[in-house]
């Protein structure tokens, strides 16, 4: 694998929606620049010894996890590896193939001037009509699916093409903003962060980094051991920083001009809506933003058929890429028919969307993460990982396996308690004093059969 080609695949797995829709709610809502500043140097710094230590396994190991799967599936361990792997993918994707299907819509719309002129009843209206429209979504949701399973046979070459084709587009609209960009920053202010700021940039910068789950232990199998890693991981990271700040320098027109207080999605493109009340052109740069928004997203979910489609060789493959295929739709379907707040398909008063989207990136992914970090930092021994990192030693490489070591690990079990805490009704406290009574449980059990009274049988 050449550099240009590996540029465009790793670039593809970091760009997505949430470069331009949930990037611009955060800054707006914890600290604008300050936190701009903060997300930008802990995904350049910070960020580097989690994708690299992928890259590292995969070109240790040079076999696919479905591969390892298929290949020792006696055993139970790998079964159960297995079924989360595979559990993982079909809840990422299937976010991704609903969150697609609302930009889609919204984007196809605003390009074709239907939101220009909406009065704030029209607009609501309007709001109400997509809400009630499941069936256009769900037709966006199935032709996805059906577009992936088409690219899936074909995965290696088809999605590098796309990618080598959407990433210098990506790039030039990069190029062209920023001027822009260095207004936005200008216009920001930059206040002293909470230390709840400081946790949400740093949850952001892993989480909208592990979008990429094991793709780049995919393709870290197909490496050269000679290809440096180390500045590709930072100018791939670099890229999506400067993406984000382009698509942020477009919404913070409307998310300035309209002073919307906590932000999020919803509000966003509403906000949007109801900055084009007196147009009656659409401005060329929100059709941009609507351009970019649309595309990236539909390419969001090619990364992942890389976990999905093998080579020849495995057994079974077309019938796992078409299962996984279903089954991500099906859960789309289900995710569409519960967005709604009247759906009976709520717990807590909450949509099955918020507990699919906190399993998948808030747990399984850093527990798939963070065992990977546990397992290049503590297990595999310390000169095969330096012949990859850095044959020279020294400093950098001291730094990068400290941070591997401890602080990934950290930073992903905290990331992990939250996500966990927010999906099951009892608050931080109550969490913390469930997980102290079961290790003082587990540790009076190993004391009592330490000192059984009874001989063993």
């Amino acid at each position: 694998m050449n550099l240009i080609l590996l540029l465009a695949l790793l670039v593809g797995t970091q760009i997505g929606l949430s470069d331009g829709l949930i990037l611009p709610t955060l800054v707006a809502d914890h600290g604008q620049g300050s936190f701009l500043a903060v997300y930008t140097v802990l995904k350049l710094l910070f960020i580097l010894p989690v994708l690299q230590a992928e890259l590292v396994a995969g070109r240790l190991y040079r076999v696919t996890p479905f591969e390892f799967s298929f290949s020792i599936l006696n055993k139970t361990t790998t079964r159960v590896l297995f079924g989360i792997l595979l559990t993982a993918i079909i809840l990422v994707m299937a976010t991704n193939l609903f969150n697609t299907s609302w930009a889609l819509m919204f984007g196809f719309d605003g390009l074709q001037g239907d939101l220009l002129s909406l009065k704030p009843l029209d607009q609501n209206l309007y709001w109400f009509a997509q809400n009630q429209d499941i069936s256009r979504i769900m037709i966006l949701v199935v032709v996805q699916g059906v577009l992936l399973v088409m690219l899936g046979g074909l995965a290696w070459r088809v999605i590098a093409a796309i990618f080598l084709a959407v990433v210098p587009l990506v790039a030039l609209f990069i190029v062209l903003s920023l001027p822009s960009i260095g207004r936005m920053l200008l216009d920001m202010a930059w206040p002293a962060l909470s230390v709840e700021d400081l946790l949400v940039a740093m949850q952001h910068a892993l989480t909208s980094s592990m979008a990429g789950l094991l793709i780049w232990y995919v393709v870290g199998t197909n490496l050269s051991d000679r290809l440096p890693t180390g500045r590709v991981i930072i100018g791939v990271q670099a890229f999506d920083v400067l993406y984000g700040m382009a698509m942020l320098a477009i919404s913070w027109q409307w998310i300035s001009a309209e002073a919307v207080a906590n932000l999020d999605v919803g509000t966003l493109l509403r906000a949007l809506t109801a900055s084009l009340s007196d147009t009656v052109l659409l401005p060329f740069p929100i059709a941009v933003w609507l351009f970019f928004t649309a595309l990236v997203g539909s390419i969001s979910s090619l990364p992942l058929l890389l976990l999905v489609t093998q080579e020849r060789h495995v057994p079974g493959r077309r019938w796992l890429l078409m299962g996984t295929i279903a089954s991500v739709v099906a859960l789309s379907g289900v995710l569409v028919y519960s967005h709604d707040p009247d759906s009976p398909l709520i717990w807590y008063g909450k949509p099955v969307y918020h507990y699919v989207q906190q399993l998948s990136q808030g747990v399984i992914i850093p527990f798939i993460t963070a065992s990977i970090a546990l397992w290049i930092g503590w297990v595999v021994w310390p000169n095969r990982v330096l012949l990859q990192v850095n044959p020279h030693g020294g400093l950098r490489y001291f730094l990068w396996r400290l941070v591997l070591k401890f602080v990934v690990p950290l930073v992903l079990g905290l990331v992990f308690v939250r996500a966990t805490v927010s999906l099951i009704a009892i608050d931080l406290y109550q969490a913390l004093a469930c997980v102290c009574a079961i290790l003082l449980i587990f540790r009076l059990y190993y004391w009592v059969k330490n000192r059984a009274l009874l001989p063993r049988i």
